[in-house]
């Protein structure tokens, strides 16, 4: 069993935990491509044995997420299991407004990174710092938010579903889309809808994975800029430098048909193998 599955993950687990779980079942090397909070659901990417070298070029740049925003308290967490920090009294929002406000969320921003994240800060991941009580300086990412479609609005809820890049943080735009309303706000629900071209209609629950279950080969998962020449079949398997000529980009999947790898521009025409992944 070598190749990528798509697992709908359950709330109530970490993405951690259905790794735990899949290679206990199984027998079977794994690992995922990006994590999910543990009350969130969705699809989750998982590599099995030889695929698990492949995550690293998935490259994965864009993920939708279907959120439910509720109105008037804010916690430590960004989201209603944490600690209630502060509340707000509602005042009237017109759904006219929401509308406005999720249509101005919509282009390239710096969105804080939220206390309970796994971003690292000198060697420890943020959210050890706020299991510590330790303050430490707010950090930025750079995002970008491709659409957001209003989905439900009521009195103290918005649930909306997001197109957005990789690395955005759902519980931060909460924060950001009740402070453009006049209020406090907080994510209740999550689930992540699609990731790059997996979406959740290609996903099964991890306990119906079994050594039988069919899996997406590598050379269709990963997304990068492809060159197929079974010409080159012989020093892809050897490992060996290729020269490309009149090529554009710096990093590329090498298919010579049975053997493929990814290969990165050492210099000029030349490159060299980073990893075979046949």
């Amino acid at each position: 069993m070598n190749g990528i599955v798509c697992i709908n993950k359950p709330k109530g687990m970490t993405s951690f935990d259905v790794i735990r779980q899949i290679q206990r079942k199984l027998g079977v090397k794994a690992g995922h491509s990006g994590t999910l909070d543990p009350e969130a659901s969705g699809v989750l990417v998982v590599a099995i044995n030889k695929a698990t070298k492949a995550l690293q070029f998935m490259e994965i740049k864009d993920k939708v997420y279907e959120a439910t925003l509720k109105l008037g308290t804010k916690t430590d967490t960004g989201d209603i299991w944490g600690k209630i920090l502060d509340t707000k009294p509602l005042t009237s929002i017109s759904e006219a407004e929401v509308a406005s406000v999720l249509k101005s969320m919509i282009k390239k921003q710096s969105q804080r990174v939220p206390m309970v994240s796994a971003k690292k800060v000198d060697g420890k991941k943020l959210y050890e710092y706020h299991r510590q009580n330790i303050e430490i300086e707010t950090q930025y990412t750079d995002i970008e938010i491709f659409d957001i479609e209003l989905l439900d609005f009521k009195a103290d809820e918005i649930k909306f579903r997001a197109h957005v890049s990789n690395g955005t943080y759902i519980r931060t735009l909460c924060e950001d889309i009740a402070e453009k309303l006049g209020t406090l706000g907080t994510m209740s629900s999550l689930k992540r809808t699609q990731v790059g071209k997996f979406k959740l209609s290609d996903c099964i629950d991890f306990e119906a994975l079994t050594l039988e279950t069919p899996c997406i080969s590598v050379k269709d998962a990963i997304m990068l800029d492809r060159i197929t020449d079974e010409s080159y079949a012989t020093q892809i398997m050897h490992g060996k430098r290729i020269k490309l000529e009149n090529v554009s980009f710096d990093i590329v999947l090498m298919d010579g048909g049975l053997y493929y790898a990814v290969y990165k521009r050492e210099k000029d025409d030349i490159f060299r193998s980073v990893r075979g992944l046949w």
